[in-house]
């Protein structure tokens, strides 16, 4: 894929082929994310304490790019489940409100700020 980007974002050539690219590694992402939900955080329940998986938070926030976080939090949101949302807003510091910014990039990326939701 990283030979293909270029050359669309230069070109507006290879469109197809990337976007074929792009389609498979959507499949594998929500095939993975699936598996994550139904076999991993069943096991984390059960084995990793509350404090622990804050910690793995924290750490994911400490080591994520800060500029990209309100945008990767605003793209989590728009496809939580309103309870998880609501959990995730009670804890999260406020410049971590990404729903605009998420917002304003589907608009540019899709035409619409209210892209399909994928489901896992």
């Amino acid at each position: 894929m990283t030979g293909l980007l270029p050359d669309w974002r230069a070109t507006g050539r290879q469109g197809e082929q990337l976007a074929d690219v792009l389609e498979r590694l959507l499949t594998g992402l929500v095939e993975y994310l699936g598996l994550e939900e139904s076999e991993i955080l069943p096991l984390a329940e059960k084995y990793v304490t509350a404090d622990e998986w804050n910690q793995l938070a924290e750490h994911g926030f400490a080591k994520s790019a800060k500029k990209t976080l309100p945008l990767t939090f605003g793209m989590a949101m728009y496809g939580a489940d309103p309870d998880l949302i609501k959990s995730l807003l009670a804890q999260a510091p406020p410049p971590l409100f990404g729903h605009r910014l998420y917002a304003s990039r589907a608009k540019r990326i899709h035409g619409t700020p209210t892209p399909p939701r994928v489901g896992v």
